[in-house]
């Protein structure tokens, strides 16, 4: 090695290798201290509009966002029923992924409404324009559809899904509240980086991704999508403890997505009028419970059937 070389190694050790590691440490600071205990609330009242008004206007929304497949639609099941169920789907999903269990449960006399959350089902640029902010303003068109056309509702949530349903049973009335492998501790341990890498990448290609649900599903990660999916993980760890409502933990042991262990963690610390968890233990069972590739699904479903009927005749 000659002396040139050697200065340029020592000047990089010395004088620029410290500032890029200052810069991510000062970047990842003001990005975790970016997570305010304040932003969410409950819904603005909307009960003088009908459902039909309200169903009509999220479809719109849909529409205006650039929407095409039916599937990917926002979709309301009345089946004049007093209980009513909001069904949200998972990150970079859309309603095709509850739309197994929307019909499971209209079979057994409930109404449902699979929301579409805005960003989905368009194109993966779409989705890196919303905050998580966006996300839960946008239940409110199926919360109060169902709200003014059933005495009781509940929300089942997939993935991000049950972490929307958290907040959305946080702050309004409902009867019961479904989480379905619920976000709230990715497994992936480079999704700590997040809040750094949105900074320069909007993008990862989804690595074994599933071409048949191309339709569906967006065939890469939204980087900045996925740091509102950060921050919601950690507003919700500050500041959700305790409902006024029923708890039903749905949580595959070989979630291959979530951490299993830091769900269970969260949930043992929850307060609720009455909670419950069940845990999957099938090796084939993985992230996704509501799709035609679990074998369980029949099991969950059931299991989620039964447990509104019996919370419905609690006092």
């Amino acid at each position: 090695m000659n002396w040139y070389s050697h200065k340029k190694k020592t000047i990089f050790k010395w004088f620029v290798l410290p500032w890029i590691v200052a810069f991510f440490v000062i970047a990842i600071s003001i990005n975790l201290l970016n997570v305010s205990g304040e932003g969410l609330k409950p819904f603005v009242s909307l009960s003088e509009v009908s459902p039909d008004e309200l169903y009509e206007l999220d479809v719109k929304r849909s529409i205006s966002e650039g929407v095409s497949k039916d599937e990917n639609m926002p979709l309301f099941s009345d089946m004049k029923s007093d209980t009513g169920i909001l069904l949200i789907h998972g990150f970079t999903g859309t309603p095709y992924e509850m739309q197994n269990l929307s019909s499971f449960l209209n079979e057994k006399g409930y109404s449902t409404y699979s929301v579409r959350l805005p960003g989905s089902g368009t194109n993966i640029e779409n989705m890196n324009r919303f905050e998580y902010k966006d996300w839960y303003d946008s239940l409110k068109y199926g919360y109060f559809a169902l709200k003014n056309s059933c005495e009781n509702v509940y929300i089942v949530g997939q993935s991000l899904g049950g972490l929307l349903a958290s907040v959305t049973g946080y702050y309004n009335d409902v009867k019961g509240i479904v989480l379905l492998n619920p976000a709230i501790r990715i497994k992936n341990w480079k999704f700590r980086f997040v809040p750094v890498v949105q900074l320069f990448k909007n993008e990862y290609r989804k690595e074994d991704f599933d071409e048949s649900r191309k339709d569906y599903y967006y065939d890469a990660w939204p980087v900045k999508g996925m740091y509102q999916l950060y921050l919601l993980q950690k507003y919700i760890i500050n500041n959700i403890y305790e409902y006024n409502s029923h708890l039903l933990l749905v949580q595959a042991k070989n979630d291959d997505t979530v951490d299993y262990r830091g769900v269970l963690r969260y949930f043992e610390k929850l307060d609720a009028i009455s909670k419950k968890r069940i845990l999957i233990s099938d090796e084939d069972v993985s992230h996704v419970l509501t799709l035609d590739d679990n074998p369980k699904r029949g099991f969950v479903f059931e299991a989620i059937s039964n447990w509104i009927r019996e919370t419905n005749n609690a006092q």
